[in-house]
């Protein structure tokens, strides 16, 4: 999924922002536009203040924002909800129609997903409130700027992205969108799978014919227009995401690539990796 739908790339953008300190402050309420007052109307505004402006999709807007409690800086996130489709929307135990990634995200915790802090709604929006992890780097720009990635680190690394994944499986839960760009990584190598927008529940034996997500990180067999029940696309996305950790490329530039499958190790790397790569 993209930015309009997600929180991946409006993350990455806080990189810069997030390093600054809790003393921000944002404009004045003379210079707040009518929109802003619409986002955050309601009991968002009790408990988060805005300070700047991050990214802007079809789907809504993600702002800077602090707490008003401890100053502490987050990610707010908001949905208009008429512009949410039924197959992303879910009924909650209070019988409330909310968004998917909400649902989710409430429900599930561990180490290696992003936590969602708070979540409101008013009348034209659904309010989410994110923590902003590390400097809010994705493992792309983090790939981009290292010289070399050793195995050892790599593996740190993967194992972790592997361990969130196979939690979510463990619940039922695809995520539908794995790749470098949705996994936030801190100066200690922690990392943090984020972007539940595409995310879904899936049921014994059933089938999807819809593929959501990054072709680039799509099997050759659902490129083919085969029904797929998820878990095995997201083990091939997770051999991509490891490929390009390893190598600083992607193991295939295009469709034809990917149907063809013919996996090239660029250089010589232990017995154990190339088990797992192919």
């Amino acid at each position: 999924s993209t930015v309009d739908n997600s929180l991946g790339q409006a993350i990455k953008n806080t990189a810069a922002a997030a390093g600054q300190h809790s003393t921000d402050r944002p404009a004045s309420a003379s210079r707040m536009s009518q929109c802003d007052d619409d986002l955050t109307h309601g009991e968002y505004s009790k408990y988060y203040t805005l300070v700047r402006h991050i990214g802007k999709g079809a789907y809504g807007y993600v702002k800077l924002s602090y707490r008003n409690s401890d100053r502490l800086l987050v990610i707010s996130k908001f949905i208009l909800k008429d512009k949410l489709v039924p197959q992303f929307m879910i009924t909650s135990e209070d019988n409330r129609e909310i968004p998917m990634e909400v649902y989710l995200l409430t429900h599930v915790k561990h180490p290696n997903i992003v936590n969602m802090f708070d979540w409101f709604e008013n009348e034209k929006f659904f309010q989410v409130v994110m923590e902003i992890h590390g400097s809010g780097m994705d493992l792309f720009e983090f790939i981009d700027r290292r010289p070399v990635m050793t195995e050892k680190l790599g593996c740190l690394i993967f194992r972790q992205i592997a361990n969130a994944v196979a939690f979510l499986h463990s619940l039922n839960i695809l995520h539908r969108d794995i790749k470098d760009e949705n996994v936030i990584i801190d100066h200690n190598f922690h990392i943090k799978l984020i972007d539940f927008g595409s995310a879904t529940f899936v049921q014994e034996g059933q089938l999807f014919s819809t593929f959501y997500g990054t072709t680039e990180y799509c099997s050759p067999e659902v490129l083919a227009g085969n029904r797929y029940s998820g878990p095995e696309l997201e083990m091939w996305a997770l051999g991509v995401t490891l490929y390009v950790l390893m190598f600083f490329e992607n193991p295939f530039v295009d469709v034809e690539e990917i149907l063809q499958s013919e996996l090239i190790i660029p250089h010589e790397i232990s017995e154990e990796l190339e088990h797992v790569l192919l």
